[in-house]
Formats: structure tokens, sequence, C-alpha cells
């Protein structure tokens, strides 16, 4: 019974030790001295600042590489806005060219049948829409026909020549537009030839050295 006894005293007495010095290393770890506390704050303090720094350095660079970003962004903006300006010049060069091949094209086609209806006008040969070999027009007709033989669009000195066919096919013009008993068909044929009659009144004549004799203009 006495041995029982002196066993579990003893027992005791180990846990206690055991506890004591427990919580002596315990109380180390956490700073038991002001001293200890004092520097262990001192470093957490340094600790805070360090990372506190290197958060700065990493918002630092961040804003560096999003301001790149952004102006790199910005870059590429100016540069597709540019280039689709570009572009759009571009296009618009192309197609007033085009357009303007396509009216010289145009031109020199009215031009060269203009001419080729001059060619048969002076061999006799030419054949004119049927609204105009109607009776009523047979004055004018006339009168063009003989200005047609007597014109050449080559040649400067034949200004009275131009000026008369212009002012009567002008006439004609007027005639065909305000003849109610022509069809569709027949006034589109006999405003194609005024037209081109037209078109040969108005080619630019060749500036000659000396005046060439023109001859007498045809009369009614």
């Amino acid at each position: 019974m006495t041995r029982t006894l002196t066993s579990a005293a003893a027992l005791a007495l180990a846990l206690v030790v055991s506890s004591s010095a427990s919580a002596q290393v315990l109380s180390y770890d956490h700073h038991s001295t002001a001293f200890g506390d004092y520097l262990a704050g001192g470093a957490e303090l340094a600790l805070a600042q360090g990372q506190f720094l290197v958060n700065q350095s990493v918002a630092a660079q961040n804003w560096v590489q999003a301001t790149a970003a952004n102006d790199q962004l910005q870059y590429q903006r100016a540069e597709y806005r540019w280039n689709l300006k570009q572009m759009e010049l571009k296009y618009r060069e192309d197609r007033a060219t085009a357009l303007r091949q396509q009216a010289a094209l145009k031109s020199a086609s009215e031009e060269a049948a203009a001419r080729q209806l001059l060619k048969s006008a002076k061999r006799g040969i030419v054949q004119w829409p049927v609204a105009l070999t109607q009776p009523k027009f047979a004055g004018s007709m006339t009168l063009v026909e003989s200005l047609l033989r007597n014109f050449s669009p080559d040649d400067p000195a034949c200004d009275a020549y131009r000026r008369a066919l212009a002012t009567e096919v002008g006439v004609l013009r007027n005639q065909i537009a305000g003849d109610k008993s022509i069809d569709f068909n027949s006034r589109v044929a006999a405003v194609h030839t005024l037209s081109q009659l037209q078109q040969l009144a108005t080619l630019p004549a060749p500036t000659a050295g000396a005046p060439a004799t023109s001859p007498q203009l045809a009369m009614r």
C-alpha cells in the first residue's frame, strides 16, 4: 500500500515538472521578456516594411506593364485607323481613275462615231434616223448636210461652219423634243444622231500658224 502511494506521488511529481518545463519553453517562444518582445516587434515591423516595399515594387511593375499595354493598344488602334484611311483614299483614287478612264473611252468612242458620220455625210451615203427625214425637218437637214460636206473639225479656219452646225443642231433638238407625234424609239435615234453632230461642232480645232482659206458658208 505504501509502495503504491509512493509510485503515484512520484508520477504526479514527474507530470508537474514536465508541465513546468513545457510552460517555460512556451513562454520563451512567446517572448517572455520585455526586451525580447521589443526585439520581436522590431523584427516584425522590419518584415512588414520589407513586404510593403515588395508590394510597392510589384504594384509599380504591374502599372508599368499596364501602361505599356495601353500604349501598345492605342498605337495599334491609331495604326489601324491610318491604314483604313489609306485604304479608303486608295479606293477613291482607284475609283476616280476608273471613272476617268471609262469617260475617256466613251468620249473616244463617241468621237470616232461622230467622225464616221461626217465621212458618210461627205460621201452622201449617210442614213439619217426616220424622224429627221420627215418633210417638216427637210430645210434644217439640207443645211446640216451642206455644212457637213464643207466642214472639217481639224481645220482651224472652219469656225464659221462649226458655229452654224451647232446652231442648227440646237434648233433640231428643240423641234424633236417638242414634236409629240414622234414615237419614243424614233425620238431616241434622232437625239443620238444630233448628239453626234453636236460633238462634231464642239471638237477642239488645232491651232494653225497661218489662217486657212475656208470654203464659202453653205446657205439654205
